[in-house]
């Protein structure tokens, strides 16, 4: 039952760190006058992936993986719903988040490894 109670945690904090996040990236993209969706997009899905790894209880790489195919539908959904004027006629913001996401995952499967290979060290 705590198990439960710790992953519904983590969906909790992921979503909450979602919202934060990539509002103040599209605060700081506007304020810097920089291309919104893709900064956006690259931040929120960075975050969405690490704190998934970070805050899941157990089976971490595979809640870092399923965040990974959660946001990126999500960010296909939002990039069609908040089509800014000048990302209409092109997928690269949405192919930026993706990528910043699965980068963002390779960093936790490094850090993952290097984690169990200093348990297996002790």
């Amino acid at each position: 039952m705590i198990l439960i109670v710790r992953f519904l945690l983590s969906v909790l904090i992921v979503i909450g760190v979602f919202i934060v996040s990539a509002t103040v990236a599209g605060f700081v993209a506007e304020l810097l006058g920089l291309w919104k969706k893709p900064i956006i997009g690259a931040i929120a899905a960075a975050n969405v992936v690490l704190t998934g790894y970070v805050t899941a209880p157990q089976y971490k790489l595979i809640c870092a993986t399923i965040w990974l195919a959660v946001g990126s539908v999500a960010a296909w959904v939002l990039s069609n719903m908040f089509m800014y004027a000048e990302d209409a006629a092109t997928q690269i913001p949405l192919l930026i988040t993706y990528a910043s996401g699965v980068f963002t995952l390779v960093v936790c499967r490094v850090w993952h490894k290097r984690k169990e290979q200093q348990v297996l060290m002790k």
